[in-house]
């Protein structure tokens, strides 16, 4: 049923559009500025101390104990198919909530600030799936939701609950 307003006549005021915002975790790994929804993140981990484990896909560091609790420890660099890189003082580990995926993490070169974003700004990627099959890069595609500019830099906003689907994906190809 489609209901017509002629708004000349009628005394309705038409609602404000709603300004949602989003808040985002944000990184760095290189010189490119990434975030996921800060909903998604458990905590940040400075002090590394990962145990490898032998036999594990190239994208797998390892794991970590936390408080008792092992976490997987995800390579963001190699999913996302940046050059090894050495952990140094400024690494951390972004440990992501059990909505996410079980127990895991990502090695991320230098954690940011939390980012608020108005929806409005945020340029989601639509694509085609039958390109993202045939492109060399489709990590990087099925991970990224899309990006906003900032003032003074683009953010590039990643799908955190995609990580571990990306991994299986690549162990199966």
């Amino acid at each position: 049923m489609k209901v017509i307003i002629n708004m000349e006549k009628s005394n309705i005021k038409t609602a404000p559009k709603l300004n949602i915002k989003r808040q985002f975790c944000t990184f760095n790994i290189e010189r490119h500025f990434f975030g996921v929804d800060i909903l998604d993140v458990k905590e940040i981990i400075d002090e590394i101390a990962i145990t490898t484990i032998h036999h594990s896909p190239e994208e797998v560091l390892g794991f970590i104990n936390v408080r008792g609790h092992v976490h997987l420890v995800v390579d963001l660099r190699t999913l996302l198919n940046f050059e090894q890189k050495e952990i140094d003082d400024s690494s951390r580990i972004i440990l992501f909530t059990p909505e996410v995926g079980e127990s895991f993490g990502v090695l991320v070169d230098q954690i940011g600030h939390m980012v608020e974003v108005s929806e409005k700004k945020i340029e989601y990627k639509n694509y085609d799936e039958q390109k993202v099959m045939k492109n060399k890069h489709k990590r990087i595609n099925k991970l990224e939701i899309g990006a906003c500019k900032l003032e003074e830099k683009l953010l590039i906003i990643l799908d955190s609950k995609k990580i571990l689907e990306v991994i299986r994906d690549n162990l199966q190809d």
